[in-house]
């Protein structure tokens, strides 16, 4: 009897990339946690124009000094989350020079240099209706991720990334601007060039509202 396409495609993808091992607690951060002065300042160094790989190793240090919980739950600290995916971006795109925006600036998020020309960057995230920072509230407990949930994700990843893309479409910004969008849902491959394809899909269905539309996803960008 033939087996199942889909459960033959899991064995072999479980076999040649093995999922990491479940670390029951969160690694500790790296240094005591940033202050409110510290945060200014970063907040502050970060709005200057740096090299990419440069303002990339200056997120990672700041954000390591941060436990999860509050990485995820606190607003002050929203900031390294635009700086985390703007980070991501500038180094998987040719981008000279990268900044985020200042303190007093409403919009976009951050800017980068492309050649001689200055784009403004604006940072969204979806995680697929997760709420990371409530799951990092109270003792963490091993959850089973069985392969079923793995499916319901990479279906669900459309409605997501629509309903991101929507979300920032609506606020008609007044200049042209870049929107990035950082996907934070995992399906281990299940249906890559599926959503692959819905990627491109939704981005020309909104190509109308930005001037260039990016997403990152599982370290690519599409």
């Amino acid at each position: 009897m033939q087996g199942d396409p889909l459960d033959e495609w899991i064995d072999r993808a479980c076999e040649a990339n093995p999922l990491p091992p479940f670390d029951e607690e969160d690694e500790p951060p790296r240094g005591p946690p940033l202050d409110k002065m510290e945060i200014k300042a970063a907040c502050c160094g970060l709005a200057t124009w740096q090299m990419p790989d440069v303002f990339a190793n200056v997120t990672q240090a700041l954000s390591s000094r941060c436990s999860s919980g509050d990485w995820f739950s606190r607003p002050d600290l929203k900031f390294l989350h635009d700086a985390y995916v703007l980070a991501k971006f500038a180094s998987l795109w040719p981008v000279g020079s990268v900044r985020l925006a200042g303190a007093s600036e409403q919009w976009p998020d951050g800017y980068v240099k492309i050649g001689a020309t200055i784009v403004r960057v604006e940072i969204t995230s979806t995680h697929g209706g997760r709420k990371l920072g409530q799951e990092y509230c109270g003792p963490q407990t091993l959850a089973m991720d069985p392969v079923e949930n793995w499916v319901a994700r990479a279906e669900s990843i459309p409605h997501y990334l629509d309903e991101a893309i929507l979300a920032k479409s609506k606020r008609n910004y007044g200049s042209s601007c870049w929107l990035v969008v950082y996907l934070n849902i995992s399906e281990y491959g299940v249906r890559q060039a599926e959503i692959e394809r819905s990627i491109a899909s939704i981005k020309q269905s909104y190509s109308g509202s930005f001037e260039a539309i990016t997403v990152l996803w599982k370290d690519k960008l599409y």
